[in-house]
């Protein structure tokens, strides 16, 4: 296999992901959309409702068609935090792009309310001279933890001073951050505020976390001959990773890119029906946002508990209620079903150790 055969591989599914990030999304915002139409109209015309909900749909379904589009034909980095920053508008007042660095957030690109005044930019107008130590900005320390997106309050201590003085953020504003992840790595975090879509920003911050590592898997190339010829000691056709990761030769990462079990479990997506593959993308939503509501809620004692290996054990209440409400919802709806609660809190819990989840925990559903 040629070096250039892992890219084709991990681009031809990272298209796919594409595509299964828009189905993810068109069940997310379905009960959303309806529920807003429905406020709107009055009950003498509620026979409306189901016209105005495809509408709303239709024309939702176009404008992330569209954001999405924009993303995907951005030719670098720069090029897609610009338009990350543009197609944001229609979901939210105030957003940010900052790229993750080894100890601190550099803003990469502000849109600010326009009742604020203009805060002054870089020599190419694009930047605000903005950088943030990651240890003093507890929500986006979390969002580069978990590799989730956070929501946290407008506190000084949760997204620093400058952010809230520069954003004019009240007391009891929320704050959203949405990480783009490459290799398991943040390498920017989209920062979003008032009057906030979550569901649309999130769908486009995945999409932008797919094209940054198409923008990684372009930059794998072999070296030349004459390169390889100098030396015995490097392995020739290294390459720098977003995630900052050691650098592999292209065997390595063709070993690491096509693993069995990577292969089988692709095909095993594929041989799912599309009824079958919106209940397993609605378990996943499922076990996300319940972990997300433990580590959240409950942020030092997961802490303490994963240092103390026993997260059942601090949590055992939450634990079991989230284990009882997915099987009855997800376990019992198709014979395929996984069990994500589980696969999530070994990964966000207990980050990727389930001898963290503690000696009692009962283990898998299945």
């Amino acid at each position: 296999m040629t070096p250039a055969a892992p890219t084709a591989h991990w681009r031809k599914v990272c298209e796919e992901n594409f595509s299964r990030l828009i189905e993810d999304l068109e069940q997310q915002v379905e009960a959303e959309v309806a529920s807003r139409v429905t406020a709107t109209i009055g009950s003498g015309a509620r026979g409306t409702a189901p016209a105005s909900i495809g509408e709303s749909r239709r024309a939702l379904a176009e404008e992330l068609n569209q954001c999405v589009r924009r993303v995907r034909k951005t030719a670098s980095r720069q090029d897609l935090y610009a338009t990350l920053l543009d197609v944001t508008v229609p979901f939210c007042d105030q957003a940010a792009v900052f790229s993750v660095h080894d100890k601190h957030l550099l803003a990469e690109r502000m849109r600010r309310s326009a009742r604020l005044q203009p805060v002054e930019m870089a020599a190419d107008h694009s930047s605000p001279p903005l950088e943030i130590p990651i240890s003093q900005a507890a929500a986006f320390a979390a969002a580069i933890e978990t590799r989730d997106p956070v929501i946290a309050i407008s506190a000084p201590g949760e997204v620093t001073g400058a952010l809230v003085r520069l954003f004019g953020h009240k007391p009891d504003d929320r704050i959203y951050l949405l990480p783009l992840v490459v290799n398991d790595a943040v390498v920017a975090i989209l920062y979003a505020a008032g009057r906030v879509q979550a569901p649309p920003l999130e769908l486009l911050s995945e999409v932008a976390g797919l094209q940054c590592q198409i923008f990684t898997l372009a930059s794998m190339r072999p070296a030349a001959p004459a390169a390889a010829s100098r030396t015995q000691q490097k392995p020739s056709g290294q390459m720098a990773t977003l995630s900052g990761t050691a650098p592999q030769s292209p065997a390595k990462a063709e070993s690491s890119a096509l693993k069995p079990a990577a292969a089988a479990q692709h095909q095993e997506w594929r041989a799912l029906s599309r009824s079958e593959q919106h209940l397993h993308l609605a378990a996943q939503r499922f076990a996300r946002v319940q972990v997300a509501e433990m580590r959240l809620s409950r942020a030092g004692v997961v802490r303490s508990a994963r240092e103390s290996r026993d997260i059942y054990g601090a949590l055992k209440s939450p634990i079991d209620e989230a284990r009882a409400e997915f099987r009855e919802k997800h376990m019992t709806a198709s014979p395929t079903m996984v069990d994500y609660l589980h696969l999530e809190m070994v990964r966000s819990l207990a980050n990727d150790d389930a001898t963290r989840l503690g000696p009692h925990y009962p283990g898998p559903l299945v």
